[in-house]
C-alpha cells in the first residue's frame, strides 16, 4: 500500500479505523467541505427569506383587519350618498358611517349634505352622488317625468314626520282658521302631501288657502318673522320654530293617516352595474339597524353631534321615528295615492298613474335581508 506519495497528480491519504484502512481522497474532502458550506449558506438564505415573507403577510393580515376587518387583498370602493343634512331621517346612514359599518363591507363611505331629500335625488339623477335618501313625494314627482331610477330600500318611516306649527296671535286654533292664512311648505315633499291631505282631512278646500312654496330652513324664519301665519314642515325644523316662538306656538292635530318613509335610491345603471356592493351597503346599514335598537343613548348621543343639536331635544324626537330596513306593500299604496293626488291636483301633466314595481329594486334587500321585504311581486 502507497502512504503519502503522489500519483499521477493526486494526494492519497491511508488512515487506519478500526484496524482497517480507508482510502480518502483529500481534494474530495476539500471539495465536500466547500458544498456543505455553501448548501449551509442557501439554507439560511432560504429559511431567512421564508421568515420574512411570514413577517410581511402577518402585517398585511393584521393591518387589513385593523382596516374594517377586511381580507387581505380586498379592494376598498368608494361610495358617495346624499342625504338631508339637517334631518334625523337619514340617522342609520350616519351611525354605519360612525360605527365603521360601511368600511367593514369594504366602502368608503363619503356623505354629501342637501337641503331636502327631494335636492338629494336630484343630486342621484345628475349623477352628482352614487346613491340618494328621500322621501317617497319627490320619489312620485320624477316617476312622472323619467323611469331610469330606483329605490332600493326604505331605511326609516314615521306617522309624525311632518306637522303643522301656527302663531297664535294670528288667531289659529283649529285647522279650519287656517282657512285665509298664509302658509309655508317646500313643494313637492312630504310636507306638500301632508299639507293637502291635512285639508281634505279636516274639511277644507286646498285652492282657497295662500301657499308659499320655501325651503325648510325659510320657512323657520318666514314663521318666527310673521310673514307668514303657519308651515307644514319636518322636524328638526318644527321645533326650531317651536323654541323660537315659545307660547305663541301652537301645534295643529296631524293624525291624518299618512305613514312618511325615507328610501334609498340610485340610477339604474348604477345598480346594475354594482349589484353587489349595493348588498354590501344594506349590511352595513342593517348592522346599524341592529345597533340603534340595542345602544338607543349612544345612537341619540351620535346624532345630536352630527346634527350639531341639544342632546335632549333629538331624544324627545327619537321615539317618533322607527328605524329600520324594508321594502313594504304600503310604499307601493303612498306612492300610487300621492301620484293621484298630483295628477287630480294638476301638480303634473300626466294623467295615468306609474307603476312603481319598476321603480323599486326588490333583488339586494330581498337577498340580505328577505324578512323585510313584503312587497308583492
Amino acid at each position: 500500500m502507497v502512504s503519502g506519495q503522489e500519483y499521477r497528480g493526486r494526494a492519497f491519504a491511508v488512515t487506519a479505523v478500526h484496524g482497517k484502512s480507508e482510502l480518502v481522497s483529500g481534494r474530495r474532502d476539500s471539495m465536500t467541505e466547500k458544498t456543505f458550506s455553501t448548501e449551509n449558506s442557501v439554507r439560511r438564505k432560504f429559511f431567512l427569506w421564508i421568515t420574512g415573507m411570514i413577517a410581511v403577510a402577518v402585517l398585511l393580515i393584521g393591518g387589513c383587519e385593523r382596516f374594517g376587518g377586511q381580507k387581505p387583498g380586498k379592494q376598498i370602493d368608494k361610495v358617495t350618498l346624499g342625504v338631508s343634512a339637517t334631518s334625523l331621517l337619514p340617522s342609520m346612514v350616519h351611525i354605519a358611517k360612525a360605527k365603521g359599518y360601511f368600511l367593514e363591507q369594504g366602502i368608503d363611505m363619503e356623505i354629501m349634505g342637501y337641503p331636502t331629500g327631494k335636492h338629494a335625488l336630484a343630486a342621484v339623477l345628475k349623477k352628482e352622488v352614487n346613491i340618494g335618501t328621500v322621501a317617497d313625494t319627490p320619489i312620485v314627482f320624477n316617476s312622472f317625468v323619467r323611469d331610469d331610477f330606483s329605490a332600493f330600500a326604505t331605511i326609516v318611516d314615521s306617522a309624525r314626520h311632518a306637522k303643522a306649527l301656527a302663531r297664535k296671535d294670528r288667531n289659529i286654533e283649529t285647522p279650519q282658521d287656517l282657512t285665509g292664512k298664509k302658509i309655508a311648505t317646500t313643494r313637492g315633499t312630504t310636507a306638500h302631501f301632508f299639507m293637502d291631505v291635512f285639508f281634505v282631512f279636516n274639511g277644507m278646500d286646498p285652492s282657497a288657502i295662500e301657499v308659499y312654496d320655501l325651503k325648510p330652513k325659510e320657512m323657520v324664519r318666514a314663521i318666527v318673522n310673521g310673514d307668514v301665519d303657519s308651515i307644514f314642515a319636518w322636524e328638526p325644523n318644527i321645533s326650531k320654530a317651536q323654541n323660537i316662538l315659545g307660547d305663541n306656538a301652537v301645534f295643529l292635530p296631524a293624525n291624518v293617516g299618512y305613514m312618511a318613509t325615507f328610501n334609498l335610491v340610485s340610477k339604474n345603471d348604477f345598480i346594475e352595474n354594482n349589484p353587489e356592493l349595493i348588498k354590501r351597503v344594506l349590511r352595513a346599514l342593517s348592522k346599524a339597524e341592529k345597533f340603534i335598537k340595542e345602544n338607543r343613548d349612544e345612537s341619540v348621543d351620535i346624532i345630536a353631534q352630527h346634527l350639531n343639536a341639544d342632546h335632549g331635544k333629538i331624544n324627545t324626537l327619537w321615539d317618533m321615528y322607527e328605524f329600520r330596513l324594508s321594502l313594504s306593500q304600503s310604499l307601493l299604496i303612498t306612492m300610487e295615492d300621492e301620484a293621484r293626488w298630483a295628477i287630480k291636483n294638476n301638480l303634473t301633466d300626466k294623467t295615468e298613474v306609474p307603476n312603481y314595481l319598476d321603480f323599486i329594486y326588490i333583488d339586494a334587500l330581498e337577498e340580505v335581508r328577505p324578512e323585510a321585504v313584503s312587497i308583492i311581486h
